[in-house]
């Protein structure tokens, strides 16, 4: 009689990570997806992307919330009904680095310099348009001496020849603008030489107006726009928590009786939900200028938004109709003032 052989029965495989049996896709001990790491490393897109957006739709789900019922996925959210939904950290982490890769593919800067007259302007300008130019200062500084308005800025060389270094690059001169805004489209321009002689002036001209906290932006703006630029860029994103933490913080001042998590999962669905409008208004004024239409669209956005906060803020909190046109003009005036500070404070950093 021939023995029977028991049946192969194949090895469990064991979690990667604390070496447990694989009863399934998940290690039951440690939670660890059985998924190999030795893949394409394309996979790590498709990761993300399954991360972010396919987790049973919850992305898609809270995005469509968050702008059919404001201010109900947070209230949901807090009252404990999650599982339908994106956490709040992670959605405001994408919507940010949305923002960021549209800006970033749209050539949008998020401090910028811009000089006037620029690069292009300069080298084709003609012997009438430097004339022009030099009697145009010539005339502010007569004025300005006449006048006695305060420190005259003759930082610089005068319009012409001089404008034109021996390397042939452009050197700063008196009648150039300088102007440090936010999220304009383009490159960095072309960076100024500036002597010792010229800084020293700067410094003295802008202490003698209290505004010695600004010179080393200027003086790194005029030399070295695109690493001043790029420093400001990378600091932008840290910037932009502190702009929940101040949304926070001002609904804990208006709702005082409110548990402190309960404000910080609204500020951070509501600075998520604030990112369309924020690129919409970025490219109309790229795109529109201050014009007259440019003007009325960007009237339109900040009604909209303003509409928009109020019904959150009833939704969210329960507020009457009363209440929140009370506490609403609070809101804007204080994210207006955090923006501002935020604004400078990238300015600021990005000669550091």
């Amino acid at each position: 009689m021939t023995p029977t052989q028991p049946p192969d029965h194949p090895r469990p495989a064991l979690c990667a990570n604390c070496g447990t049996p694989l009863e399934g896709p998940y290690c039951a001990a440690c939670g660890q997806s059985e998924a190999d790491l030795r893949r394409p490393i394309l996979s790590l897109v498709t990761d993300f992307l399954d991360g972010a957006v396919a987790w049973d739709g919850r992305f898609l789900t809270t995005l469509r919330g968050l702008y059919t019922r404001p201010g109900k996925v947070a209230r949901d959210y807090v009252d404990g009904k999650r599982m339908q939904f994106s956490p709040p950290v992670r959605i405001y982490l994408i919507m940010t680095l949305i923002f960021f890769a549209v800006n970033a593919a749209a050539g949008t800067r998020p401090v910028s310099i811009i000089f006037t007259p620029d690069a292009a302007t300069i080298r084709s300008q003609t012997a009438e348009d430097v004339e022009a130019r030099r009697q145009a200062w010539e005339a502010y500084d007569a004025r300005a001496r006449r006048d006695g308005t305060g420190p005259r800025f003759t930082c610089g060389v005068m319009p012409g020849p001089d404008e034109f270094g021996p390397d042939g690059g452009l050197v700063y001169a008196r009648d150039t603008g300088i102007n440090v805004t936010l999220f304009q489209r383009g490159r960095p321009p072309e960076p100024r030489s500036l002597d010792a002689q010229g800084e020293a002036c700067f410094r003295q001209a802008l202490i003698a107006e209290d505004a010695g906290w600004i010179v080393p932006v200027i003086l790194e703006a005029i030399r070295h726009p695109d690493a001043y630029e790029a420093r400001a860029a990378a600091i932008a994103s840290q910037a932009l928590l502190f702009m929940v933490a101040a949304f926070a913080l001002l609904n804990m001042a208006l709702h005082p009786r409110r548990r402190v998590i309960e404000h910080v999962v609204y500020s951070l669905y509501w600075n998520a939900s604030m990112v369309p409008a924020i690129m919409l208004t970025i490219l109309t004024f790229n795109l529109g200028g201050i014009s007259a239409p440019s003007l009325v669209a960007l009237a339109c956005i900040s009604i909209a938004t303003q509409v928009f906060t109020a019904l959150q803020e009833r939704g969210f909190y329960g507020s009457s109709w009363l209440g929140t046109a009370l506490r609403l003009p609070v809101l804007v005036a204080g994210y207006g003032a955090g923006m501002t500070a935020v604004s400078f404070g990238l300015i600021w950093l990005g000669a550091r």
